[in-house]
């Protein structure tokens, strides 16, 4: 695993048995049920479908936010909440708060890491209806969430990748179908020697041509019941399914990050560096309200 850091770990478990472990080494993501109580999914999956003005009796309105989050702007300036991307704009509803501060997902995170010092991250929800030919726009994921990606540098000159872990909290069941989290097992072991087929140019953020053909033959949708917590090495090439069922993907994006990184970064990166994308997200938040609330720099 020289093209990235892992942990030699020598710390008892807690919430995570041995067998999960090694599930967890060999394929780089693990599936964990009941990570927070079933009805703390319930009340964030009801407060998503409320912030998206989705309601079940009326199957339209699960199509209503058309624009795209990244490109478009409404009247008023602002970037839309929702979109055929199925992200969701909604980062500090009590509900996601409630699922943030569970100890079970402290607990989990703690056995990855190997320190209970660990602060969580600030991210959004997704809401996914199926896709349908009445609704053509939401056919077209866009380009930032279409096809399989990396959150990390992958390319050599960054090796060896940060030891970061993301984590995405289904709400409620949800079926391999139903636009479920897609990644390639045990890719980050193989990192390496597939990086030493490609061309040195390539792009750090996404398999591209016949790679990506390939990689995504090879790609897993993972299913999982309600309150289950899917957590993946960043090395993964990952992305979300088309939803082909008859119910929306309702999930929450959801991980806790080292107080210390310095562990997990390597040793070409300083000590405070950025552990992923959600960390640096995190940070620049903090340092955003800093300055707004007590007009620091």
């Amino acid at each position: 695993l020289d093209a990235l850091v892992w942990p030699n770990r020598t710390w008892p478990l807690a919430a995570l048995t041995e067998t999960q472990w090694r599930s967890w080494q060999d394929e780089g993501y693990l599936v964990v049920p009941d990570a927070v109580p079933l009805r703390l999914a319930r009340a964030a999956a009801a407060a998503v479908r409320e912030y998206v003005g989705a309601d079940d009796t009326n199957r339209s309105s699960w199509y209503t936010n058309v624009l795209d989050i990244y490109e478009d702007t409404l009247p008023d300036g602002k970037r839309p909440h929702h979109g055929p991307c199925g992200m969701v704009q909604m980062f500090h509803h009590s509900s996601l708060w409630a699922l943030r501060q569970h100890p079970r997902v402290h607990e989990i995170f703690a056995d990855l890491y190997g320190t209970r010092r660990l602060f969580v991250t600030v991210d959004r929800a997704h809401f996914k209806p199926p896709v349908t030919t009445e609704h053509p726009a939401w056919s077209d994921a866009g380009e930032v969430h279409s096809g399989l990606h990396w959150d990390v540098n992958t390319r050599r000159e960054n090796w060896p990748l940060p030891y970061s872990i993301q984590g995405v909290l289904y709400l409620e069941d949800t079926a391999a179908a139903q636009g479920a989290l897609r990644l390639v097992p045990g890719f980050h072991s193989r990192l390496a020697a597939w990086d030493a087929a490609q061309p040195a140019d390539r792009s750090s953020e996404r398999p591209e041509g016949e790679a990506a053909a390939a990689l995504d033959a090879e790609a897993l949708s993972v299913g999982a019941a309600a309150a289950s917590l899917v957590v993946w090495h960043s090395a993964l090439p990952h992305g979300p399914a088309p939803n082909t069922q008859s119910a929306p993907r309702v999930s929450a994006y959801l991980s806790m990050l080292p107080v210390d990184a310095a562990p997990f970064l390597g040793a070409q990166r300083a000590a405070d560096a950025p552990l992923s994308m959600a960390d640096a997200g995190t940070l620049a938040y903090h340092e955003e309200q800093r300055q707004l609330v007590y007009g620091l720099g």
